[in-house]
């Protein structure tokens, strides 16, 4: 039996390795993709166009529009001297953002008061302009606080960001590589997997063998985890000696949290190409299972927001788990007592898809 699994695997190897470009097609599109979307898919707005209406004649309103135009994230600021204006800018896109600094800004904030400042957003660019106005936000809030403390009160906050504390989006972004990536990789091998068999012919061939379905199987997944192995062992060096993205967790437990998620990937598509007849069916099979997997997994935003119904579909989703364990292993020190959990949910669904996988296997040979 291991000897027939092996024989197997060897063959999806070579298949997948014939050629140096087959081999380059597997590994150059991965640190490819690893060196530009950080960059490309970033959440941090460093080109922001702000409208500033200062509409207060004393120092602290004179030294907030300083401080807004000195703002790394402020690319190019206007400032305007009426309301209509401000609104204007808006309206055509010129500006991001407005800044309205009332006539009392000053006066309240020297005597520790609510000093208020109205930032506008352009809600038809709702990210940007939300970041934006955070942006801005904290400025004004540290000028708050400055303020506080130099009248004596000493109880201003201080903000720490733990984990992250830049905020730098490629810290986020580049360990969800690992499970964005591997999903492509997964998927483009297992669910092609029979397809390409019956295509060439050799599906047949492969029936009337003594393999066994379950043997079939795992000839067909284990070339899929090597590969996706490798894969992310490519993406998390570059993260760590490329970005400079610290990792402090255990090089094991990632390693087994990303077999197992392969395992809980292949089984799924390893089960749609059971029923695809070509290539081009199982291509199309596969992005409609992968966008929903995306969409579920927290990455464009939080499962928890979600609703109900949804969040228990998150649950059965690989993607969401190997989130979780990749950004725990490389920010938060995971090892594997903290990701038992989520290795636990990815085993449990491995062997269901597994099972699905190998029940469709069996429906197609009979």
């Amino acid at each position: 039996m291991i000897r027939r699994i092996i024989a197997l695997v060897v063959k999806e190897l070579q298949e997948q390795l014939r050629t140096p470009r087959s081999a380059a097609m597997l590994f150059v599109p991965v640190i490819i993709q690893t060196l530009i979307l950080p960059f490309a898919a970033t959440m941090d707005v460093t080109h922001c166009k702000a409208a500033i209406l200062n509409e207060d004649a004393g120092s602290l309103g004179s030294e907030l529009v300083q401080r807004l135009r000195a703002a790394p994230c402020m690319s190019e600021t206007f400032i305007v001297y009426g309301r209509e204006e401000l609104m204007a800018l808006i309206e055509s896109r010129s500006a991001l953002i407005g800044v309205h600094i009332p006539s009392d800004f000053s006066r309240r904030a020297q005597r520790g008061e609510a000093a208020d400042v109205q930032v506008i957003s352009d809600g038809r660019r709702a990210n940007s302009s939300q970041i934006a106005a955070g942006y801005a936000a904290s400025i004004v809030s540290s000028m708050g606080a400055e303020a506080v403390e130099g009248s004596g009160d000493k109880t201003a906050p201080v903000t720490r960001h733990l984990y992250n504390p830049a905020l730098d989006y490629k810290w986020f972004i580049l360990p969800c590589l690992i499970g964005m990536l591997g999903m492509l990789t997964s998927f483009n091998i297992t669910a092609m997997a029979l397809a390409r068999e019956r295509e060439e012919g050799t599906y047949e061939q492969l029936c009337v063998t003594p393999m066994s379905p379950f043997e079939i199987l795992l000839g067909k997944i284990i070339p899929a985890l090597v590969i996706v192995t490798a894969q992310a062992a490519v993406i998390a060096a570059i993260s760590r000696w490329g970005y400079g993205l610290p990792f402090t967790g255990s090089l094991p437990a990632l390693f087994s949290g990303v077999m197992l998620y392969c395992l809980a990937l292949g089984g799924v598509g390893f089960a749609l190409s059971s029923f695809c007849s070509t290539q081009q069916q199982a291509f199309v099979a596969m992005f409609c299972v992968i966008l929903p997997f995306i969409l579920l997994s927290g990455f464009l935003a939080p499962a928890e927001n979600m609703p109900a119904v949804l969040q228990t579909a998150a649950r059965a989703d690989p993607l969401y788990y190997m989130f979780i364990i990749v950004r725990g292993i490389f920010l938060k020190s995971f090892g594997f007592a903290e990701i038992a959990p989520h290795l636990a949910a990815l085993a449990a669904i491995a062997l269901l898809s597994l099972a699905a996988a190998y029940t469709a296997l069996r429906l197609r040979r009979s």
